[in-house]
């Protein structure tokens, strides 16, 4: 709850809440295997907003599908629900400085967004809707995302749809944010401008399964500790015990299809999982993405 040059820094913190991706010729987007002896877990990093050139998803994520018992996603975003928002939050306007409001209404000149909206919005809220106008202006829509595609074929087959936290909760979480989301709206119009000639490496590196490439963007930039502990890593310790714990995934199979980031490094979701006892193994091959980030 998620694209001139990309920084170090954006480059994260755009993958931690708009994933990207696209596809290479000579190999495939990761995916891991988690099991247990009563279950399996088949894990597939999402890109919350992407284009045809997503598809076909991998082979070995598809070959599972057939016999899954169910699919998990961070949210069913395509459940109806309508989110409670915090009207005592601060808006963006009143936390910006004269500077960033310059910038912010700059961008929102540029991006074709309501400049007055964006002031009016929290912090967070502008925040992502300024990392939304990114994603479409490289041409990629929440409508071509694997999220949607995926909770969309699994609807038709009338398989399972099992949430690790609900759309209200991952409001909830924004809103919690130190100065609800401050650091990361800063950030977003502090290096708007060095999106688009980084954005081919970031691509590349998912399509490629590069999880070496991924990783060093993961670590060339961090939020604040705190902001990163309450969007990946506090998540994904809880998405870990979850899993490994709750009845709803006592025993079958199901896949699971959180944002890519959450995936990588110590802290990923396969790490925790073999630390919760499962056999993890990446059942897909990745190559070198070739594209080093300056």
């Amino acid at each position: 709850m998620f694209f001139s040059r990309f920084s170090k820094k954006l480059l994260r913190k755009l993958l931690l809440l708009i994933p990207f991706l696209g596809t290479t010729a000579y190999a495939e987007p990761a995916v891991w295997l988690a099991k247990s002896p009563d279950r399996q877990f088949i894990l597939l990093g999402s890109i919350h907003a992407g284009n045809e050139q997503l598809f076909p998803l991998p082979k070995a994520f598809l070959q599972q599908w057939p016999n899954a018992d169910g699919l998990v996603v961070e949210a069913n975003i395509l459940a109806p629900t309508r989110p409670h928002l915090d009207p005592t939050i601060p808006s963006a306007g009143t936390i910006l400085t004269d500077v960033e409001k310059a910038t912010l209404a700059d961008i929102a000149n540029k991006a074709g967004l309501s400049y007055p909206a964006l002031l009016q919005s929290p912090p967070w809220l502008t925040a992502i809707s300024l990392q939304m106008s990114m994603a479409q202006q490289a041409g990629l829509t929440p409508q071509q995302g694997i999220d949607i595609k995926l909770l969309k074929r699994a609807s038709h087959d009338n398989m399972p749809i099992l949430e690790l936290e609900s759309v209200q909760q991952q409001v909830d979480l924004m809103e919690a944010m130190p100065d609800h989301g401050k650091d990361l709206l800063i950030s977003t119009l502090t290096e708007w401008h060095s999106v688009k000639s980084q954005l081919n490496c970031l691509t590349r590196a998912w399509r490629a399964g590069d999880q070496a490439q991924l990783s060093a963007l993961f670590e060339q930039s961090q939020y604040s500790d705190q902001t990163s502990d309450a969007l990946i890593f506090d998540r994904n310790h809880n998405w870990a015990e979850s899993l490994s714990s709750s009845p709803a995934y006592h025993q079958g199979k199901y896949m699971v299809v959180v944002g890519a980031m959450h995936l990588i490094g110590q802290q990923g979701l396969p790490t925790l999982l073999k630390q919760k006892g499962f056999t993890v193994t990446q059942i897909t091959q990745g190559s070198d993405a070739n594209c080093p980030i300056d």
